[in-house]
């Protein structure tokens, strides 16, 4: 039967050294290599749950606690001395993730928008600027395609190659077809 115990150093550096005065190895830039019947859980400082920031990013949540958080969990040992005086009792030991999922209500991504309404939406969100001088740089079909185009497939390769140029994430791109969807003439 395996037994978690939970703890909470000052830091990194706090935790390698109780690792080393158990007798740990510590290859240096990496995790303690555990011995038998030992498993480890490194959380680090304790972070509120992510929230999703414009263009549906996730974004970390609030430091609550910056000291560094550790679940060991014991088998057939007992618990090192070496790690003792860093023992707490949370008030509800876990280990989870939570990060926020986005809204269900939340459309799909549409598979085609005009160009009107995805150059409309680049405009509201302050690119139309920056993806105009991206097709300029570009040129060619790139070019042709801003120009001539009736529509924006969203997995068309004009459009990954200017997401691209301009540092956009997929997720981005997603949210800003579906703002264009939405707009009405």
């Amino acid at each position: 039967m395996w037994t978690t115990t939970y703890h909470r150093f000052t830091n990194r550096a706090a935790f390698l050294e109780a690792c080393k005065v158990a007798g740990w190895t510590c290859p240096p830039g990496q995790n303690p290599e555990l011995p038998q019947g030992v498993a480890i859980d490194i959380v680090g400082p304790i972070v509120g749950p992510a929230q999703l920031g414009e263009g549906g990013v996730p974004v970390a949540g609030e430091v609550i606690d910056p000291r560094y958080h550790v679940n060991l969990a014991w088998h057939g040992r007992e618990l090192d001395p070496a790690f003792q005086t860093s023992l707490v009792m949370p008030a509800t030991p876990s280990r989870g993730w939570d990060v926020t999922p986005p809204p269900a209500s939340q459309p799909p991504v549409p598979p085609v928008i005009p160009a009107w309404k995805g150059k409309a939406a680049l405009r509201e969100a302050g690119l139309l600027g920056a993806v105009e001088a991206a097709v300029a740089a570009a040129g060619g079909r790139v070019q042709d395609a801003w120009v001539g185009g009736a529509e924006w497939s969203r997995d068309s390769e004009f459009l990954s190659d200017l997401a691209e140029a301009l540092g956009l994430r997929a997720g981005q791109i997603d949210q800003m077809f579906r703002h264009a969807d939405a707009i009405q003439s």
